[in-house]
């Protein structure tokens, strides 16, 4: 309930103030009585991780607990609180309950006084720098560079930073019998879909485990069952990620100890876009385009090469033909793209745990042997090579935007399918595979949403960027299942 002004009675301010911050709980409220045996209660409001506490201790509740007279001096007790104890520097008065939880807000910590309608603001805040390091796995030309860390709080800090609204709500709760790990579902009150949030509470509390060995868990559970190799839920390390995701009525979930927020729903079309599109104006209507042509190029090429190869060869001109086509090499063209697949896993696995000192000489002795040797051996075709280069390049495209999964899944099975039933097994596996994405859902919003169903409203932001100032102003709303 927001009011006008404050209330004359300490509880009635703090009820208040606890509504308006929807009992988020990084709400903080301190009671302390003062005076003669205690006879003047007062209560401290602030938001904890974003306020700097050594200072508030050691300027304010430290010389509030220090025995103060009240006679002898002609001013109120509000005058005295303010002139003769408090040593911050700066410290403001309201009568106004909006500037009172705008303030909150704001980073300051608030006085209220039973009896006395009028709240004192220190403003004390501790916002958390940029000395933080950049965020590395979604990296942008244009936008906010700073990342989320392994605290917790310094997260909520830095999303509250971009959040001045008491509207902004975090609910905190531990899971974890022997150790106990913090977890927190922020949201926006007034924006959030309601039964999205209900879905999420409800399957993260369900969680009973002994300790939080990786976010993962946490990813299973709200995914659900049955699994996929597609993510149904997304990864963002970075604050205006994280920000706009709840914006668009989403759910952010953090756990302590991991760099990464959980956001859900997440859609097939989230995947495919990128945060520095809303901070940059070229590529608004090819970048989307390009990256799904990336995870299709990246799925199917190989497949198809080999589906020509064995069944169609025929039907090209014989020049084209013979320049794309094995003939005089060791091995069929169906293994020779399966070995070199396996060869380049093997080349990213090992390059990403190796000393980085070692990469560059594993990179040479790959480009030597898959490349120059396997060649002129003739135990491989250079159009394979050139398949499998361009089949790798799209794949990375794609691959801190979480296809990842279902792109290494799925290129085998299509390779596959292609070497024994060709084009004919091609078109029919993938009318399969959209029948199964269709049946897909993030906590209960169907995956392929707002394509099937189809949803007019929400195409404004799929596979192009709308214009930024109605899509700041739009609402977003989601079809939902979830019996």
């Amino acid at each position: 309930m927001t009011t006008i002004e404050i209330q004359k009675w300490l509880k009635e301010n703090i009820i208040n103030i606890k509504n308006t911050f929807h009992d988020t709980s990084d709400l903080i409220i301190r009671n302390i009585k003062v005076g003669f045996k205690g006879s003047v209660e007062i209560n401290l409001v602030y938001l904890d991780g974003i306020i700097d506490l050594d200072h508030i201790q050691e300027y304010v509740v430290k010389p509030l607990l220090e025995e103060f007279k009240t006679v002898g001096f002609k001013e109120s007790l509000i005058d005295q609180i303010i002139e003769r104890i408090i040593d911050s520097a700066d410290v403001k008065t309201t009568t106004q309950y909006k500037e009172l939880t705008d303030a909150i807000t704001q980073g300051s910590t608030v006085l209220l006084i039973n009896g006395y309608q009028i709240g004192i603001i220190i403003p004390s805040p501790k916002w958390a720098e940029r000395s933080i390091e950049e965020s590395i796995g979604e990296r942008s030309v244009r936008g906010p560079q700073i990342g989320l860390t392994e605290k917790m709080k310094t997260n909520i800090n830095l999303i509250r930073s971009s959040l001045k609204t008491p509207d902004f709500c975090v609910e905190t709760f531990e899971i974890g019998t022997t150790s106990p790990t913090s977890v927190s579902i922020l949201y926006i009150e007034d924006i959030v879909d309601k039964g999205i949030l209900k879905e999420v509470k409800k399957r993260i509390k369900s969680l009973a485990i002994k300790y939080v060995l990786s976010e993962r868990v946490l990813e299973d559970v709200l995914e659900g069952k049955p699994r996929s190799f597609f993510s149904r839920v997304r990864h963002s390390e970075r604050i205006d990620g994280v920000v706009s995701s709840l914006f668009e009525a989403r759910v952010a979930i953090i756990v302590d100890g991991y760099p990464f927020a959980i956001i859900a729903p997440a859609l097939f079309i989230d995947f495919i876009q990128a945060p520095d599109e809303y901070h940059i104006s070229p590529g608004r209507f090819t970048n989307r385009i390009m990256r799904l042509v990336a995870f299709i190029l990246g799925v199917y090429l190989p497949g198809v090469y080999v589906a020509i190869a064995n069944f169609h060869k025929e039907d090209l001109p014989n020049k084209i033909s013979k320049a794309i086509i094995s003939k005089d090499e060791l091995l069929p063209t169906f293994w020779e793209i399966f070995i070199l697949l396996f060869l380049i896993k093997m080349l990213i696995d090992v390059s990403f745990r190796l000393p980085k000192s070692a990469v560059i000489l594993v990179s040479l002795i790959g480009t030597i042997v898959i490349g120059q040797t396997a060649v002129t051996a003739k135990l491989i075709h250079p159009v394979s090579l050139i398949i499998i280069g361009i089949t790798t390049l799209s794949s990375f495209i794609v691959a801190n935007r979480g296809l990842i999964g279902a792109d290494a899944t799925l290129r085998p099975i299509f390779l596959i399918i292609a070497n024994f039933f060709g084009f004919n097994g091609l078109i029919i596996a993938t009318t399969i595979l959209i029948i199964y994405m269709a049946s897909l859902k993030s906590v209960g919003v169907p995956y392929l949403s707002p394509f099937i169903p189809f949803k007019m409203k929400e195409l404004k932001d799929t596979f192009y960027r709308g214009d930024l100032q109605k899509l700041t102003k739009s609402k977003h709303s989601y079809i939902e299942d979830n019996d």
